[in-house]
C-alpha cells in the first residue's frame, strides 16, 4: 500500500490533484461502521480521528462512483472517493503501514507540500549549512583578538579593574605612645594654678558666682 496523488479534473480540465491509495492491502479493506478509519490526506497526520459512518457502493443516491461517509474528530461529516479511506493500521495491528506513517522523509515531503497548497513559507533545507549564530566576520573577528590581546597586557592576565599605579604613601601619626590628652607644659600649670588660687580667693572657698560688692 502506498500514497500517491491524482488529477482531480471536472468536465475534462484539470483543477488540481488529491490524496488516493494504491495497492491496498485486503486487511485494510474490512470496513464496518463505528470503526476507526484513516482518509488518504492525513495519512502523516496523527493528531486528528476519524470514524467510518457508511460505505457507499457506487449508484447509491449522492455517490455515483460510490464512497465513503467519514466523521472527524470534531463532529463534522467528511466524504471520500472508495480509493481515499483504509482501516486505521492501528485497529489491525498493520505494522508495514504503521512503519509507513513514521517515515520521515514521506511526512516531511507531505508536510511541506501541505504548506505550498496553504501558500506558507517554506524552509528550504542547505546541505552543510550549520545551525545556530552566523560566522563572523573576519575582520570583526580580528579586531575583537586585537582589543583582548591589549586588555590583557593591561590587566597582567588578572580579571577585574586594573591597578591605577599609583603608590600611596601611608601617613604615620608621631605620639608619645600614651592615649588622651597630651601633658602640659611647666608654664601652663604655673599659669592654672595662679589662676586658681586668684579665683579662690575672691570666692572665699565658696563655689558659685561670688557676692555682689555693690
Amino acid at each position: 500500500m502506498r500514497v500517491i496523488e491524482k488529477d482531480f479534473v471536472v468536465g475534462g480540465a484539470k483543477l488540481g490533484t488529491y490524496n488516493a491509495y494504491e495497492d491496498i492491502e485486503p486487511e485494510l479493506m474490512r470496513y464496518r461502521p463505528g470503526q476507526r478509519v484513516l482518509p488518504a490526506p492525513f495519512f502523516y497526520e496523527t493528531g486528528d480521528t476519524y470514524t467510518l459512518i457508511a460505505q457507499h457502493e457506487p449508484g447509491t443516491k449522492f455517490y455515483p462512483n460510490g464512497g465513503f461517509e467519514v466523521r472527524d474528530s470534531g463532529g463534522g461529516s467528511r466524504h471520500y472517493d472508495l480509493d481515499q479511506v483504509i482501516v486505521h493500521p492501528a485497529s489491525c495491528k498493520h505494522q508495514p503501514t504503521l512503519d509507513l506513517m513514521t517515515r520521515r522523509e514521506e511526512r516531511e515531503a507531505a508536510a511541506a507540500e501541505r504548506a505550498v497548497l496553504r501558500g506558507d513559507k517554506v524552509k528550504v533545507k542547505v546541505e552543510g549549512a550549520r545551525r545556530g549564530r552566523p560566522a563572523i566576520d573576519p575582520a570583526v573577528k580580528a579586531a575583537r583578538e586585537a582589543e583582548r590581546v591589549v586588555r590583557s597586557v593591561r590587566s597582567g592576565g588578572k580579571r577585574g579593574r586594573p591597578a591605577s599605579g599609583i603608590i600611596k604613601v601611608p601617613v604615620i601619626k608621631t605620639t608619645s605612645g600614651k592615649r588622651g590628652r597630651p601633658a602640659l607644659s611647666t608654664a601652663q600649670v604655673t599659669a592654672k594654678a595662679t589662676a586658681r588660687a586668684a579665683t579662690r580667693a575672691i570666692s572665699g572657698g565658696r563655689r558659685g558666682r561670688p557676692k555682689s560688692t555693690r
